[in-house]
């Protein structure tokens, strides 16, 4: 990894470079390039998650998301531009405010889609996860019903476009012009409706003064009435969601949030059955 930094910022004039995330197989640093000024570089040794990524940023071309300076599929590195002052949709205090800038991008962002991984491979890995490693039965039954939603959704809605994966507010920066960027676009392929409820979810480390039920509940209805979606099926998808992000905190050696389980079981599913 060493090496690929260094070989990065001799190549592209980097300096200053300043570590945001470090794992073995994974960094991002800020720096400042000759060329380019303020950026962000990425090293992924999952050259198929990096090309994603790039693949999504460059068909966008800035337009709601950071602007890709270069790339090196065979390295495994991204250049991309870094967002100023880059403050995060979380701090806008006015849920309205959040949903209608939120709502504003997820209308513009989508571009049809090839071939790739898709948000249903993603379900399908949690139950596979599942199956090897023995989990209970009850967390088992979580997995099926969301893989169930997931597949659901497919096969209503027609769509096949290239989602962001993760769009929610430390993902959505601000610029100095008051608009907002989009970061780490996941490149994932599925109905335009799957990049709805990683942002629900996220609703719930808002400040809010009410329940977190009532408050998810009157997320679901602000974001139905500006993307036009059913309630019940952003109900639906913020459990499958909810199910998703819990069973990879398991694979990653965490623990559950029963507590968000509970909060989307009772959401999601009377928003279903």
């Amino acid at each position: 990894m060493e090496n690929q930094i260094k070989g990065a910022a001799e190549r592209w004039g980097l300096n200053r470079c300043e570590e945001i995330y470090l794992h073995p197989t994974k960094a991002v640093l800020s720096a400042e390039s000759e060329r380019f000024g303020p950026v962000i570089l990425k090293i992924d040794r999952n050259i198929s998650r990096l090309k994603s990524e790039h693949r999504m940023l460059t068909g966008l071309s800035g337009r709601h998301s950071c602007r890709v300076y270069a790339y090196d599929e065979n390295a495994g590195l991204l250049l991309e531009e870094r967002i100023f002052p880059g403050t995060v949709l979380r701090r806008e205090a006015s849920l309205e405010t959040r949903i209608k800038i939120f709502s504003r991008i997820f209308r513009e962002i989508h571009m049809p889609a090839g071939e790739g991984e898709t948000y249903l491979d993603w379900l399908e890995g949690i139950c596979d996860y599942c199956r090897r490693n023995s989990v209970d039965r009850e967390v088992s039954d979580l997995a099926v019903r969301a893989r169930e939603i997931c597949a659901e959704v497919f096969g209503k809605y027609p769509d096949r476009v290239l989602l962001h994966g993760d769009l929610h507010h430390d993902n959505l920066l601000s610029r100095d012009d008051g608009s907002y960027a989009m970061i780490d676009p996941k490149g994932v392929i599925g109905p335009a409706i799957l990049d709805l409820p990683r942002f629900i979810l996220n609703e719930l480390d808002t400040e809010h003064t009410c329940p977190h039920r009532e408050h998810i509940r009157e997320v679901i209805r602000l974001l139905g009435g500006q993307t036009g979606y059913p309630q019940a099926d952003i109900g639906k998808l913020f459990f499958m969601e909810t199910v998703l992000e819990n069973i990879w905190r398991l694979e990653d050696g965490d623990e559950m949030v029963r507590e968000e389980l509970e909060v989307a079981a009772a959401i999601g599913l009377e928003s279903g059955e």
